[in-house]
């Protein structure tokens, strides 16, 4: 893969690698069109490439430090020069650029999909830019902080606080981004409606980003990491909120689950909050826009209907496989918004009923 390719082939490649190293954010970017899908798959793609050097297991903090500051670096000039898109390639491990990994080989050939960036006006350039910089400089603290935790066995946060500010690293600042995307993108989006957009669209992230948590706290158990914070794990009476995970507890068995559960009902709780506001954050979005309302409404049911098979929080731990919603309830997701994607009352009845039911 040149840098010298031509544009069409590039995006060609941006689009293949989309598919391949995304699920769900895949669908809801490809049914945007023109300059508002493109910007938003090249932002995509370059917090992936963010997030890609970060969860490396094999790299140390210093090092993710070291690399996400180059990759930053990038961003900081608005003419994306090709001498630190360069730099930071060499900074990658060697065997990224063939790896069967697609996160990864998209890292390694970054000289491919930075460029794009450069075909738009700066009201688009400028908002990627800003927020490439704000996480690279968020996922280095962390990664840091991290790894000095893992040292002594886990990785947890003291306090709901810190989980907000994680958060808000890895997606509350995304949230961020759309408004500034949007907004760009369409003036039929008006100045009230944008400012409520910007007092709700770090809950918009947030929305998703805790639902994700909570999917995959057992998951991530696996590896010593806990992003339940101890200060909710004691009030349910837990030392640590790791020992929410042991795998041979031979005390009271329906007390250790009711504990357990309780402690991850506050974030379920957290996630339906932060949800409520990314509701009102969609139906902002006027109706002659129905991509834009579409590409915010599809992640966020995901998320409500997830948040229903959860329940309680129980169900994480007593189910063998991750508790996640079928193929066949994403369709069903798709296929009643796109049908009533105009209308406020069916959007927030829907939602409600999947809230309280």
């Amino acid at each position: 893969m040149a840098s010298s390719m031509n544009s069409d082939k590039a995006w060609k490649y941006a689009e293949e690698r989309l598919l391949q190293v995304s699920r769900t954010f895949a669908l809801n970017i490809n049914v945007l069109k023109g300059n508002l899908h493109k910007v938003i798959l090249l932002a995509y793609l370059y917090l992936r490439i963010a997030d890609t050097v970060e969860d490396d297991p094999h790299m140390k903090a210093s090092e993710k430090e070291r690399v996400l500051g180059l990759f930053a670096d990038v961003f900081k000039s608005s003419d994306l020069p090709a001498e630190k898109i360069k730099i930071f390639l060499e900074a990658l491990p060697k065997d990224w650029k063939d790896s069967e990994d697609m996160s990864q080989e998209l890292s390694a050939h970054a000289d491919v999909v930075v460029p794009l960036l450069l075909e738009f006006e700066d009201k688009y350039k400028t908002p990627v830019c800003e927020v490439v910089v704000e996480m690279c400089g968020g996922m280095a603290k962390f990664a840091l902080r991290q790894e000095q935790a893992l040292a002594n066995g886990w990785f947890t946060l003291e306090s709901v606080h810190d989980l907000d500010e994680y958060c808000y690293y890895v997606a509350g600042i995304v949230g961020k981004l759309l408004t500034k995307l949007f907004c760009a993108d369409s003036r039929a989006i008006s100045k009230e409606h944008r400012s409520v957009m910007e007092r709700l669209d770090v809950s918009f992230g947030l929305a998703l980003q805790v639902t994700n948590i909570v999917k995959d706290c057992v998951e991530d158990s696996g590896r010593n990491v806990c992003f339940i914070p101890e200060e909710i794990s004691r009030k349910h009476g837990f030392d640590h909120s790791y020992d929410m995970f042991k795998r041979d507890y031979c005390g009271d068995r329906s007390a250790y689950d009711k504990h357990r559960a309780g402690a991850l009902k506050e974030l379920v709780d957290k996630a339906w909050t932060h949800l409520d506001d990314a509701i009102q954050y969609t139906l902002q979005v006027p109706r002659r826009l129905p991509r834009t309302r579409l590409f915010c409404l599809w992640p966020l049911f995901m998320a409500a209907a997830n948040l229903r098979l959860i329940g309680d929080g129980l169900p994480v731990f007593e189910s063998e496989k991750k508790v996640k919603i079928t193929r066949d309830t994403v369709k069903q997701i798709i296929s009643k918004t796109m049908l009533h994607v105009y209308s406020n009352r069916w959007i927030e009845k829907k939602f409600n009923e999947m809230r309280h039911n």
